[in-house]
């Protein structure tokens, strides 16, 4: 049984570029409006399935509560101190975001990536149970399984003699190398 092997490396085409380029909110911001179209699309999706979910029970925040002077104090507060957050942050972060600042490791972070975030953190899954986070434990234990396809690890139950290649998603770097040294 012969296989051919793959070349360990190719040399990147503008459609690679082109195509990675979709995946990222750019240096300058440049797919801006793609982020903003999919974080709508993110809001929206949530605000329906909150409303479809038992649909006959009453408004718990009503406008009346919305009119009163603790909401409205509260709603500025909140305003502003996003605004406070934000600011610190545009000011005083490190522009990974730049191609101009190659100093960490760090990236920018992709789309995919802040909008899976985004997107499952309204539902706030707790990962601890199977039965507090049936789909996202899912989830992550496809990607481990992709992770273990990708770099060539065995994930063929039926492949009797061989390790199973296994994984799941950590929270950070610092938990991920505590957990390998475990």
């Amino acid at each position: 049984m012969s296989t051919v092997q793959k070349p360990p490396f190719r040399i990147p085409s503008n459609a690679d570029h082109e195509r990675i380029s979709a995946l990222f909110l750019g240096p300058k911001a440049e797919n801006f409006g793609l982020l903003r179209e999919c974080f709508i699309e993110v809001l929206d999706k949530q605000r329906a399935v909150r409303t479809k979910y038992f649909p006959e029970d009453k408004a718990y925040i009503t406008p009346q509560i919305k009119q009163s002077e603790a909401y409205e104090k509260q709603k500025k507060k909140l305003i502003d101190s996003l605004d406070g957050l934000t600011n610190l942050l545009n000011k005083h972060s490190i522009p990974f975001f730049s191609p101009r600042y190659s100093a960490h490791m760090c990236t920018d972070m992709s789309m995919p990536a802040i909008l899976g975030y985004i997107s499952t953190m309204l539902f706030n899954p707790n990962n601890v149970a199977f039965e507090a986070s049936p789909i996202t434990t899912h989830l992550e234990l496809r990607v481990g399984q992709q992770l273990c396809d990708m770099f060539g690890y065995n994930t063929n139950k039926k492949l009797i003699g061989l390790p199973l290649g296994w994984g799941h998603v950590a929270c950070d770097g610092t938990i991920a190398n505590l957990e390998a040294i475990w």
